[in-house]
């Protein structure tokens, strides 16, 4: 009995050391590709002032919205799959690449087709040719999520990082060379940001067949996916709208101007985000391989060392981040610092959200999708009612709001099903400084696999 509990002690702090080492390594390649986005936003704000930053992050949200509609829980079904069943691995990738190019050129379609039927209302910036490409950009980035997917659910972590640490340095060296060339304008940037994505979209798909290889699709595999994922996929799809319903919104219901100062105070705000994003994402294949008490277990491991690290981080962006963005994007952007701090308590609400509906994902996709759902809801309904009245502080205060229920939902839902004590989402336990050592340690980590990577020949 005593070697068993030893056994089951030293497997919980294995998983719980791989999930953290895997966190860690994503997380370091969304703050290198988010620097990267970062310098691509200064680049937008400097070169097209507020109106034109409006523009294109309308541009840019609704080709990223429309490509997560689109999926139809596949790209959900097919991480779970993947994680499940190696050996189908070639044909999910297939069906991936088969389901993903049919329905996004289905909504680059009706998207396009809409926007030129509401060309009165639409922001001023947006004309045929920003809608040709946003056509190209929503099939390219469709394609891109589900080779994300599908690395995901092979964890192949490392693939992953590095086209997420690499290609928004591609679109910010693109505006840069544009900006210095002829100068930015909307249609410019517009057409960078989808070479960018076609770019990334050839090197996931391209990684992704290396790894695993093509075999034929099959449509009885297609339609289970479909079956699982579609129940998942509400919520994989309320919880992105959660990032960017808002600004598409605002794009309508608003100025440009203020969707500019909006849009910049939440590409400041969401650095508290990707920690809790990347862990959820390391969690899900990790707990569909996992038994029911241990899925638990790291689940709420997660949720404690997270809650803990974000509730730090808000308190440093509260004094030191607000008074910098003005000097970072300028003077013009003074406005962003009243919706960047009213979306900063949101991270908690993001903290609950992503790991319980995550776990969920592997035993329960339905209920997973409850949690995001009710969080859009209260968001739209909060937009509706403030972003009028109040601009874009008004759409800081709805979204802050909107995660913070959603959260809370996701947590009820999930201790519903599960029944654990309330003290353990507070007390804490042994193992819950595993992430935070992951991430001090996380450049020896790095060093470590390079010089793996080297002794074997970079295979």
């Amino acid at each position: 009995m005593t070697e068993r509990r030893e056994l089951g002690g030293e497997q919980a702090a294995g998983e719980a050391q791989a999930l953290a080492r895997s966190s860690a390594v994503l997380f370091a390649a969304q703050v290198v590709g988010n620097a990267g986005y970062f310098a691509a936003v200064l680049l937008l704000a400097r070169g097209l002032g507020p109106a034109g930053r409006g523009a294109i992050a309308f541009f840019i949200v609704t080709a990223m919205v429309a490509a997560r509609a689109c999926g139809l829980g596949v790209r959900e079904a097919t991480t779970v799959f993947a994680a499940q069943r190696p050996r189908l691995r070639p044909t999910l990738l297939s069906n991936l690449m088969l389901a993903g190019l049919t329905s996004g050129l289905a909504a680059a379609a009706v998207v396009c087709a809409g926007l030129v039927l509401l060309s009165s209302v639409r922001p001023a910036g947006i004309g045929d040719v920003e809608l040709l490409f946003l056509g190209i950009g929503i099939v390219a980035m469709t394609l891109v999520d589900g080779g994300y997917s599908f690395l995901l659910g092979c964890s192949n972590f490392r693939v992953q990082a590095l086209v997420t640490a690499t290609s928004s340095w591609v679109y910010a060296g693109t505006l840069l060379v544009v900006w210095a060339a002829d100068g930015l304008t909307v249609t410019r940037a517009a057409v960078a940001w989808t070479a960018a994505q076609l770019a990334r979209m050839a090197f996931i798909l391209r990684a992704s067949a290396r790894a695993a290889g093509l075999g034929r699709p099959e449509l009885a595999l297609l339609r289970e996916a479909v079956a699982y994922g579609g129940r998942a996929w509400v919520g994989s799809l309320a919880r992105f709208a959660n990032f960017r319903a808002d600004q598409v919104l605002m794009g309508f219901i608003a100025t440009e101007t203020s969707l500019g100062i909006y849009a910049v105070a939440v590409n400041a705000s969401e650095i508290l985000l990707y920690l809790p994003e990347a862990t959820a994402m390391a969690l899900l294949p990790m707990v569909a391989q996992l038994d029911w008490e241990r899925r638990v277990d790291r689940a709420l491991q997660a949720f404690r060392s997270l809650a803990a690290i974000t509730a730090s981080a808000i308190l440093v962006a509260a004094v030191v981040g607000a008074p910098l963005l003005p000097i970072v994007f300028g003077s013009s952007f003074t406005a962003s610092q009243g919706p960047f701090l009213w979306l900063l308590p949101g991270a908690i609400g993001y903290v609950a959200l992503g790991v319980f509906s995550s776990t969920l994902v592997a035993s329960a996709p339905g209920l997973s999708s409850l949690g995001p759902l009710v969080s859009l809801v209260v968001g739209l309904a909060l937009d509706v009612v403030l972003i009028p009245r109040y601009g874009a502080n008004g759409a800081g205060a709805a979204a802050s709001a909107a995660f913070l229920v959603g959260g809370a939902a996701a947590l009820l839902i999930y201790r519903a099903k599960t029944f654990f004590a309330w003290s353990a989402l507070v007390v804490p336990r042994p193992g819950d400084l595993v992430l935070l050592r992951a991430l001090v340690l996380l450049p020896l980590t790095l060093r470590r696999r390079r010089a793996d990577d080297a002794a074997f020949g970079g295979s």
